[in-house]
Parts: structure tokens; C-alpha cells; sequence
């Protein structure tokens, strides 16, 4: 026999109505025990949210976009908090409001997955995914479900579920380019997270970019300068003014920073000894004059939202990708050689 809220509500010795609020999530409508005995009766039972009858052969329109972020702070780092005002922007442009999902527990349990996920108080989901793989299990039930979904960041996603990103193989064959016209041959790369995608990627594009172009990519030329949490590696950091190279394209420009600031202690200088390329174009890339590949977070944001509003307005998810667009823009950290003997 299927469960239902009814019996959700005998069992845990509450109301319909009390039963109904905790499965939405809705906050102050019952104490922290009742709702823990209410999901732990409906996990239970196996209660799968369905749609109201009247609506079974439509689709229940709310008006309201949820956006998981990838950290429970959204302000956290500038990639959540500018990614999130892009998509504010966009849901503003096209009519929609908002939801956050704030409770990061909810990809952890396949029974409190779907009250989130399936209880058709929203329209759809736009998630901010770079590093986390919490969100898989989720995006195949939603794909699973018909319901429009779009990932920032990753292209890894289900059959049925959009995405929006940077091109990452783009920023490595501008950084490159950029490179090899001014004279340089001897590139390392500075990577960043192992288990963020788009370092994934940006590693790749920067190995295509530097055989493309004849010059050797092996691994000597790598350095792993951050471990999966973000944290800096200073060691590896330190190692750069060691390898024997003219010039290095980072993972962004953060780490640019550190290993300019690392050449620095060294004095070893930016650009007369070692050239340095970063990538977002970061406030202080223009204040310090760091050249850096140019795309922006909301930009992505923006784009997001017009791939989720395709893919809602029956767009196919695998058309309704998005790319934001990207530019170099040359500053004061690479040297010509073109007129010198290295």
C-alpha cells in the first residue's frame, strides 16, 4: 500500500497539516522532534511526493527557480556569490523568482532527496557545481522526472539535465597563444584543485593548446599547486622559479598571485625572469597588472538561467547548453622575446 500523508500523520500521532508543512520544509510550523519524527515515519513508509491529481498530465507552474549553491555560504568565494547575481539578474529578466536551498544535508538522503527535489514547489533547479559530487544522485532523479535542471560548471551532467560554463580548453589555447607570439616556448602549467572540474579541464585544454602549438607538455612542466580543498601546496608554489621555463599559464588568478608573490621572495622578477598568464580577470589582475583571460562568474549566472528557461519552455537539454564568452587581456606580466636571446 503506498503511503500517504494520512497515514504519515497516524503514525507519527500529528495533523494532515503538520505532516504536509515539515515534508515542504517549511520552517516554524513544527518543533525540531516533531519534524524528525514526521520524516523519520515518511522514510519509513517510503512516502514519494506526487503531484496533485489535477495536475498529473500538466506541469504545476509556481513561478520560483531554486539555486543550489555550492556551499551553504553563498558568499563564500567570488565564483558562488557573482554565479548567484548572475542568476538573480536573469530570473529578474524573465519573470521568476528565487528560491536558495541553503540545506546542503539534503544530498545526502535518498528519502529527504526527494521532498526536496520532488515536491513540485518549484519550477526547476539551477545548481553551482564546480568541486561537489553530492548533487549526482539528485540531478539523475530530476532527469529521471522531467524536471528542467541546469549545472554551472559542469558538463558531466545526465541525459535531460542543461548546463552552463566557461570554455575552459578557449582560456588555455588564448593564454597559450599569447605565449608563443611574444616569443615563449618553455610554459608550465599551474593547476589547481585535482577535484574541481573546471581545473580538470583547463589542464587538458592547456596539454592540447601546448602540442597543438609543438611544444613539449609533459609532466615536469605541471605543478600541483592546491590539494581538493583549495588549500595552497607553498612547496610546490615555491618550485616554480626551479623549472626551466619562460613563462607559466595559471588555473586562475589567485594562483597567480601566489606564485608571483612566491617569485617574488625568491627575487626572481615578474616578467623579466619568469612570464605569468592568469585566468578570470579578477578586480586585482587590473590593479596589479597581472595579463589574465577575461570571462566573468555572472556571465555564467546569466547564461544559466536562459538555458533553464529553454529547457522549460521545452527546449532540448543537450541544445540549450550555454558557453560564456571569454577575451585575453594583455597587461604588464609577459615579456616579448621575440627581439632577446633567452
Amino acid at each position: 500500500m503506498r503511503a500517504t500523508i494520512r497515514s504519515i500523520a497516524e503514525e507519527a500521532g500529528v495533523s494532515n497539516v503538520t505532516v504536509s508543512n515539515v515534508l515542504r520544509g517549511l520552517a516554524g510550523q513544527a518543533s525540531e522532534e516533531t519534524r524528525v519524527r514526521v520524516l523519520e515515519v515518511a522514510k519509513r513508509q517510503n512516502y514519494i511526493p506526487v503531484r496533485p491529481p489535477t495536475s498529473q498530465n500538466s506541469r504545476v507552474e509556481t513561478g520560483v527557480v531554486t539555486v543550489v549553491p555550492e556551499r551553504q555560504e553563498v558568499g563564500f568565494s567570488d565564483l558562488d556569490l557573482a554565479t548567484f547575481q548572475g542568476i538573480v539578474e536573469g530570473a529578474r529578466k524573465h519573470g521568476f523568482n528565487l528560491f536558495t536551498l541553503v540545506n546542503q544535508n539534503a544530498g545526502k538522503d535518498g528519502a529527504r532527496q526527494k521532498f526536496h527535489f520532488l515536491d513540485r514547489s518549484t519550477d526547476g533547479f539551477i545548481f553551482i557545481a564546480s568541486m561537489q559530487d553530492q548533487w549526482v544522485r539528485v540531478l539523475d532523479m530530476l532527469a529521471e522526472h522531467k524536471v528542467p535542471s541546469v549545472v554551472c560548471y559542469r558538463r558531466n551532467v545526465p541525459e535531460g539535465v542543461a548546463w552552463a560554463s566557461v570554455d575552459n580548453e578557449g582560456i588555455m589555447r588564448e593564454a597559450v597563444a599569447h605565449l608563443v607570439k611574444r616569443g615563449h616556448s618553455r610554459i608550465a602549467f599551474i593547476a589547481g584543485p585535482p577535484n574541481n572540474f573546471d581545473a580538470i579541464e583547463r589542464l587538458s585544454g592547456w596539454k592540447k593548446a601546448m602540442l597543438a602549438n609543438g611544444l613539449d607538455a609533459g609532466e615536469h612542466r605541471i605543478v600541483a599547486a592546491m590539494d581538493d580543498g583549495h588549500v595552497p601546496r607553498q612547496a610546490a608554489i615555491d618550485s616554480v622559479s626551479s623549472l626551466d621555463v619562460t613563462a607559466a599559464v595559471c588555473f586562475d588568478d589567485s594562483t597567480a598571485f601566489m606564485v608571483w608573490s612566491s617569485l617574488e621572495k625568491q627575487e626572481i622578477r615578474v616578467p623579466d625572469d619568469i612570464s605569468l598568464v592568469g585566468v578570470n580577470n579578477h578586480f586585482l589582475a587590473k590593479v596589479n597588472g597581472l595579463t589574465s583571460v577575461s570571462f566573468t562568474f555572472a556571465d555564467v549566472g546569466r547564461l544559466a538561467v536562459e538555458a533553464w528557461v529553454e529547457l522549460y519552455n521545452g527546449g532540448d537539454a543537450a541544445t540549450c547548453c550555454k558557453i560564456a564568452p571569454l577575451h585575453l587581456v594583455s597587461r604588464n606580466t609577459v615579456r616579448d622575446l621575440n627581439d632577446n636571446s633567452v
